[in-house]
């Protein structure tokens, strides 16, 4: 079975009849839609060439200025600004549109619930939707919401005790990017941290190693390349990794990195996990 963990429904790039098109074609059976929260873009040649020096930066040993660049991307008004251009951010994202797609084709859609702890009260959204079919987890973004994930301290109470994973893409400075925070105050939740942990990516690998309940997605092509994936798995282990796209955004082929997992020398049993044996496993945990 093979399930996007990350995706954000985003029907002005993407519609879901295209979307639906390409998961039949690509052999995706299930998608995890997740709330768009910002204006469409699109990175275009000069995004990835910078998406390419960025990764290069945090990983290499230029950390504080791969950190400088990453922040910079957000604005003073907390916008995402993109090559001289600035994208609303949205504080609330609309939950509601995927309850709408879920509702549609139930057999091919999960949902995320996304919360943002800085606009509203986590717990009134999640009870929400909490008990209505296909929804599976949380979603928090503490970097374009500009929140310490110490915020995140209800939400987390609240999917332990629902045994719902919690997906958390970090920020860029001591209180925005704490990854040991939450696993650490909430040993019984599973967190899956967004873009194999960008931007602290190795220092998060390193945690995930000996933490039972902490995991990582493989989405963008932006955050995440084809070497880093290899490099990923054989650092964590493919149990602890989860197939992703972050589409629509810069993946506009949906078998793009499927074939880069398929091609990453595992075993059929490893693919199999990363694929979506493990989210499957995270979700009906």
């Amino acid at each position: 079975m093979i399930v996007d963990s990350h995706y954000h429904l985003e029907e002005r790039i993407e519609t879901v009849d295209r979307l639906l098109d390409q998961m039949g074609q690509y052999g995706i059976d299930r998608i995890a839609l997740i709330a768009t929260m910002l204006d469409p873009f699109e990175a275009g040649e000069e995004g990835a060439k910078g998406a390419a020096l960025l990764r290069e930066a945090l990983l290499g040993g230029s950390r504080d200025l791969g950190l400088t660049f990453y922040n910079g991307m957000l604005t003073d008004d907390g916008d995402f600004s993109l090559s001289g251009e600035n994208y609303r951010v949205y504080a609330t994202p609309d939950n509601a549109s995927v309850a709408r797609v879920m509702q549609a084709h139930p057999d091919r859609f999960y949902g995320w619930v996304f919360v943002n702890p800085s606009a509203a009260d986590p717990v009134v959204e999640m009870d929400r939707w909490t008990g209505r079919p296909g929804w599976v987890g949380v979603k928090s973004h503490p970097f374009w919401h500009r929140y310490a994930v110490a915020m995140l301290d209800d939400a987390a109470a609240y999917c332990s005790e629902m045994g719902w994973p919690l997906l958390v893409h970090l920020g860029g400075d001591e209180k925005r990017g704490d990854y040991r925070y939450l696993p650490e105050r909430h040993p019984n939740l599973n967190v899956v941290y967004a873009h194999a942990g960008v931007p602290f990516y190795r220092d998060v690998w390193d945690y995930v190693k000996g933490k039972g309940n902490v995991f990582l997605d493989l989405s963008s092509p932006a955050y995440v390349d084809q070497q880093m994936r290899l490099d990923i798995v054989k650092a964590v282990g493919a149990e602890k990794c989860l197939y992703g796209t972050d589409g629509p955004y810069d993946c506009p082929d949906h078998g793009r990195i499927v074939e880069e997992i398929r091609q990453l020398p595992l075993s059929d049993a490893e693919k199999e996990r990363v694929l979506g044996g493990n989210f499957v496993e995270l979700v009906a945990a």
